[in-house]
């Protein structure tokens, strides 16, 4: 296991912080987190979120410290049609004045650039493909594959590698079964902060 300097655990505590501003005007947001094979460090994200705020030409997603990304592609969800996008630092947002002055030059953050501004009451309905790599959020330990990992919106669900079976689950989740027998646990996160989640998981003979 990877255990987080106090320096990092600051960090990771301040993007979270910024990430509740810069996610103003975001909607209907739904993430899913599909666990690649835990040797790899590898989880594909899923992220559907709904820019609301009028005017807005760009949207912002955060790079969460610590992780990786890659494979990144974005779709208009309401017609499918991919959307341009780049990769910024903080320091790139700041001066273009997208980012208020507190967050650091450092961050990352995928810069999609939207079909064109938001109406007045109207809305661009996006979809965020991507994969972090991230030994301290998703690793092994004495056989088990653990995905440790604070989730900040409201809807989440983590679909487990097939042939693992879930053996804990540290915040209350609903637990199915996917056609193709891989295991999801669903999470709602009805808390004013991060949802604390920990999968534990056991490779089936």
């Amino acid at each position: 296991m990877v255990h987080s300097s106090p320096s990092a655990m600051l960090r990771r505590t301040l993007a979270i912080i910024f990430l509740t501003c810069l996610t103003a005007g975001a909607a209907d947001e739904f993430t899913v987190y599909e666990l690649l094979a835990p040797e790899s460090h590898q989880f594909a994200i899923t992220y559907d979120v709904t820019q609301t705020r009028q005017g807005a030409e760009f949207f912002l997603n955060p790079i969460r410290p610590g992780s990786t990304a890659s494979k990144e592609r974005i779709i208009e969800r309401s017609t499918g049609k991919e959307l341009k996008f780049e990769t910024v630092t903080g320091k790139q947002a700041k001066a273009a004045g997208f980012l208020p002055p507190r967050v650091p030059d450092g961050e990352e953050f995928i810069k999609v650039h939207l079909p064109g501004p938001v109406p007045k009451g109207g809305e661009t309905r996006l979809r965020i493909f991507k994969t972090y790599t991230d030994a301290a959020s998703y690793y092994l330990k004495d056989g088990l594959l653990v995905f440790e990992r604070p989730l900040g919106i409201k809807r989440n669900v983590v679909v487990l590698p097939k042939g693992w079976e879930l053996v804990g689950c540290a915040s209350p989740g609903i637990v199915s079964t996917d056609a193709d027998g891989r295991v999801r646990v669903s999470f709602l996160n009805d808390r004013d902060d991060r949802l604390p989640v920990k999968i534990v998981a056991r490779k089936l003979p």
